[in-house]
Order: C-alpha cells, then sequence, then structure tokens
C-alpha cells in the first residue's frame, strides 16, 4: 500500500525534528526515530500510516541497503579479514539459530520448528546501527573492518536458513541442522557467484556510460536486480546484492572518473540514508505496547535466548580460530563488542511480518520479533558506546584533542575580538575598557597561534592529517564558487565541468592520503595488541 503524501510528508517532518532533536540531546539518530515512531504511533499523531510492508522490505530496502554497503567498503579490509568474516557469517550465523533456537525451545516450550523460525529471524543484525555507533566511537580498524564485514555477509546467510526454515515449518516437518547447513552453503555460494556476474556487468557499462546520471541508474539497476535474480532461482538475494556492490565499487575505484566517484557516492548515501530513516521510524510505528503486554515474559526470556545464541557464535568460532589459526585470532575484549553489537533492526521485523498466516505460533513470533526488536535497537543502541569506552576500545588521540582544545580556543578568541572592535567603533565602549580587553584578547590569540603551531611541528603527523583537512574543507568552497559561477552564467558550462572534474581528482587524493595514514596507524596499533 503507497503512502499518502500528506502522511509522506508528516513523516518527513517527523524525522527532521528527531534528527535535530537527537543531534542536540546526544542519543544516536537511529534510537531516536525508533522512540519517536512509537511515540507518534502511541499518541495517534500521525493516523492512517499503514503497517511496515515485508515485500517493500525485501524488494526495495534490504537490496539498497546491501548493495551501498558493499560499494562503500573497503575491499582490501575484507580481503585481509577474510577468515574471521567468512568464518562468523558461516559457521557463526549456523551456530547462532541452533542454540537460540534450542534456548527458546527450553524456555518458550516452542516446538523445533517455531523455535528455530524465529532464532533466525533474531540472528539478523542492524548493520546501520553498528556503523553509525562506530562512527562515534574510534575504534580500532581492524576490529570495526571484521565486524562490518561480518554484519553485511551474515544477512544473507540467516535470510537463506529462514527461508529454508519457514518452508519446512510450514510443511509440518522440524529442520535438520546437516540440511540446513547445506543449504546455507549452495544458497550462499550461487548467489555471490550471481551478484558477482552481475557486478562485473554493471561495471562494463558504467565504464562505457561517460555520464554520471546513466552511471547512477546503471548501479540501481544492479543493485535491484542482484537481489530479484538470485531470489528467482533460490539463492541468497542478500550474498547476491553484496557481492555485486563489492564488484562495482572496485570498477568505481579503479576505472571511473572523479567526477562520477563523487556523483554516485553522494546518490548512495542520501538513498541509504533515506531507507535507513524509513525503516527506523516504522519499528517504532509498527511497535503497538499493548500487543506486547501478554508476551513480556517472552521477550524477556527470547532477550536471554539471543545472547546466548550470539555469544555461542562468538566465542567458539575465535575459540577454534585460535587454536588452528593463531595468526587471525581476536582478543578477548575485542571478542565482546561482537557480542554487545549484535542490534537487531527493521530486517528482523519484516521478516517476522513476512511468515505465512498458516504459520504455528506466528502470533507469539511476531510478537517476541518486536519485542526483542525494540529492547535492542533502544537498549543496546544507547549503551553501545558506553561499553566501548568500559572495554578501553573507545581511542581517544591526545594529540588530536590537544590541537582541537587550541583550535577551539582560537576561534573563540577572534570572535571575541571582532565583537569588541565593532563595540569600539559603535561607541559603545569607554577606551581604557577597550584598550584593557583588546590586550587581553590579543595574548590570547597568539598563544593559541603559538601552541597550534608547536602541536604541529611536535607532532608531524597530526599537523600533516590537519593540513590535508584543511586542504579538503578548501575544496569544497572551491567547488561551492564554481557551481555558483556556472549557474549565474560567468563562466561556460565545458569550462566548470573540467574544472570541477579536477577539484573531484584532488579531493579523491586526499581521501587516499588521509585512509592510508589512518590505516597506518591501525597497523601500529594491531600489531601492539
Amino acid at each position: 500500500m503507497l503512502l499518502e503524501v500528506p502522511i509522506l510528508i508528516g513523516l518527513m517532518v517527523a524525522a527532521i525534528a528527531l534528527a535535530i532533536a537527537a543531534k542536540r540531546a546526544s542519543v544516536p539518530y537511529n534510537v531516536a526515530l525508533v522512540l519517536g515512531g512509537l511515540l507518534i504511533s502511541v499518541a495517534h499523531l500521525l493516523p492512517g500510516v499503514p503497517p511496515l510492508n515485508p515485500q517493500v522490505v525485501f524488494l526495495i530496502c534490504l537490496p539498497l541497503l546491501l548493495f551501498e554497503g558493499g560499494i562503500m567498503a573497503d575491499l582490501n579490509g575484507i580481503r585481509a579479514n577474510a577468515v574471521p568474516i567468512g568464518l562468523l557469517s558461516t559457521l557463526g550465523m549456523v551456530l547462532a539459530i541452533g542454540a537460540t533456537g534450542a534456548s527458546l525451545h527450553w524456555m518458550l516450550h516452542l516446538a523445533w520448528g517455531p523455535a528455530l523460525l524465529l532464532g533466525s529471524i533474531l540472528a539478523v543484525t542492524d548493520t546501520v546501527s553498528i556503523l553509525y555507533a562506530f562512527r562515534r566511537a574510534p575504534v580500532p580498524g581492524r576490529l570495526a573492518g571484521i565486524i562490518q564485514g561480518e554484519s553485511l555477509f551474515n544477512d544473507g546467510t540467516a535470510l537463506v536458513a529462514y527461508t529454508a526454515i519457514a518452508a519446512v515449518v510450514a510443511g509440518g516437518a522440524a529442520p535438520s541442522l546437516g540440511s540446513l547447513s547445506g543449504h546455507v552453503l549452495l544458497a550462499s555460494i550461487g548467489g555471490a557467484v550471481v551478484g558477482l556476474a552481475l557486478g562485473l556487468l554493471g561495471g562494463f557499462i558504467i565504464r562505457r556510460a561517460e555520464d554520471p546520471l546513466a552511471e547512477i541508474m546503471v548501479t540501481t539497476a544492479v543493485a535491484l536486480a542482484s537481489y530479484v535474480m538470485a531470489e528467482e532461482v533460490h539463492l541468497s538475494g542478500a550474498i547476491s546484492a553484496v557481492v555485486a556492490g563489492l564488484a562495482v565499487g572496485v570498477t568505481l575505484r579503479r576505472e571511473v572518473p572523479p567526477q562520477s566517484q563523487v556523483a554516485i557516492h553522494s546518490f548512495w548515501e542520501y538513498a541509504t540514508f533515506g531507507v535507513n530513516t524509513f525503516l527506523f521510524l516504522s519499528v517504532g510505528l509498527d511497535t503497538r505496547p499493548e500487543a506486547l503486554q501478554g508476551h513480556l515474559p517472552g521477550v524477556g526470556m527470547a532477550v536471554v535466548a539471543v545472547v546466548v545464541g550470539r555469544a555461542v557464535a562468538i566465542y567458539l568460532p575465535f575459540l577454534l580460530l585460535r587454536m588452528f589459526k593463531p595468526a587471525e585470532s581476536i582478543p578477548l575484549r575485542w571478542q565482546h563488542v561482537f557480542l554487545l553489537g549484535n542490534i537487531k533492526g527493521a530486517l528482523s521485523i519484516g521478516l517476522a511480518l513476512g511468515l505465512p498466516e498458516s504459520t504455528p505460533a506466528r502470533e507469539q513470533i511476531v510478537s517476541i520479533a518486536f519485542g526483542v526488536t525494540l529492547v535492542s535497537m533502544v537498549g543496546q543502541g544507547l549503551m553501545l558506546t558506553g561499553a566501548l569506552k568500559a572495554l578501553g576500545l573507545f581511542q581517544q588521540d591526545a594529540v588530536a584533542l590537544e590541537m582541537a582544545e587550541q583550535r577551539g580556543k582560537l576561534i573563540a578568541s577572534r570572535a571575541a575580538h571582532v565583537e569588541l572592535e565593532a563595540l569600539h567603533t559603535q561607541g559603545l565602549l569607554p577606551r581604557a575598557a577597550y584598550e584593557h580587553l583588546r590586550s587581553e584578547y590579543q595574548v590570547n590569540i597568539a598563544r593559541a597561534e603559538r601552541e597550534l603551531r608547536r602541536i604541529s611541528e611536535q607532532h608531524l603527523a597530526e599537523g600533516a592529517k590537519d593540513l590535508l583537512s584543511t586542504r579538503r574543507r578548501l575544496i569544497d568552497a572551491e567547488r561551492t564558487a564554481l557551481q555558483g559561477a556556472r549557474r549565474n552564467g560567468l563562466i561556460p558550462e565545458a569550462t566548470a565541468e573540467e574544472m570541477l572534474a579536477h577539484l573531484d581528482a584532488r579531493m579523491l587524493d586526499l581521501e587516499k592520503v588521509l585512509h592510508g595514514g589512518h590505516a597506518n596507524m591501525e597497523g601500529k596499533e594491531q600489531k601492539a595488541s
């Protein structure tokens, strides 16, 4: 069912208001959207909003999110951490579903089929919430890379398992672990092949398009087609979309002009922001507190079951990794982050709502999935940054903080000095007071400038990084000026395009330098760990 225009506008206004409120309250954006959606639903502020349609989630939202994750992913990081990522998204996912399903079977007295089905629904993690938390908390690069890579691929494994278990449960039989594992492996490999083929085809077309708008259209078509085509032949559409995104991303970085790269990345950044805003709001809007009241004990036990299942899926594979491949082992306190970052999202709710009406214990499964998702997104979403700090993984660069403090003093003192000159010019300040305050602020400005020079000279890496960041800001200013001149007819279109392309090339070079320096620092951290 399509949203009516007034409702759509109302949701956009709500999302904007919640984004501003979240920023001022220092609350994660996704958590604010979920709680805001819940408030809108309870208070009936937007009557007529239709429930979340699982087909919209599966056929539009999921392919776009997974493809964007692939196209923006650091392929070198995925290659470097392929063993732990592959282990977690295969063996880890099977263990998570099995352990969670067994816990639900014993705690809630669910039959094995529905218990494993609910386990597969609750095994899916919310990639966006994890990425958001890691942007706010500068954790070690390898840890962030493994978690992001695992969250990209485990959705595909969980979806294959969910489809297989749902089909078996609808037929009235109990799924076996052996057949489930084989089906997951076959569907994942097949989906990867389909995604790679379409990604390479999309890259071939993009190289010859030579038009940013046409190239954006190609990436959109590949994102949707990779998912749908794989699902049509009963393979993993999620894995297909991720692999297609990775393949197209390689083409963009190696063979596409900088201007096209900037345009495509900007489009996908906005597209996924819009999709995630819709999904997070939908989680809150579709949650009915009155429907959860009768299942509160079950939700509580399900939360425990999810924690147990995730713990088995993390600590056991990493133990095997340490035993058989010590070079790839992960520090124990890093492993705790995989458990704490196991946040559920809209995909779990979409899977629950997508169950056929004939599914045994469907009402209980849907209610528990909603309850666990709400608890996970709000509780873990709010606590994750604090937990990272408690584990000692929230890395604060002392030099960067000192430089930021001196820069803040310089900005504040100069602003006050400008205001002081304005008051003096208007004759609102006695001469003696003006001279005294002017001297004080000049001393503050000189001191802050001297400290910034000292820090830059003593810490060359931080000074170089600060210089690169300033260059990036100046390039943005140049771009804005050129676009304005083109709009006003001050320079010809061809000249503007050539100069903007040159700026995009400089910007991409700066991004590579900044990323390379960051990666080198992270490499030293990993050796120290």
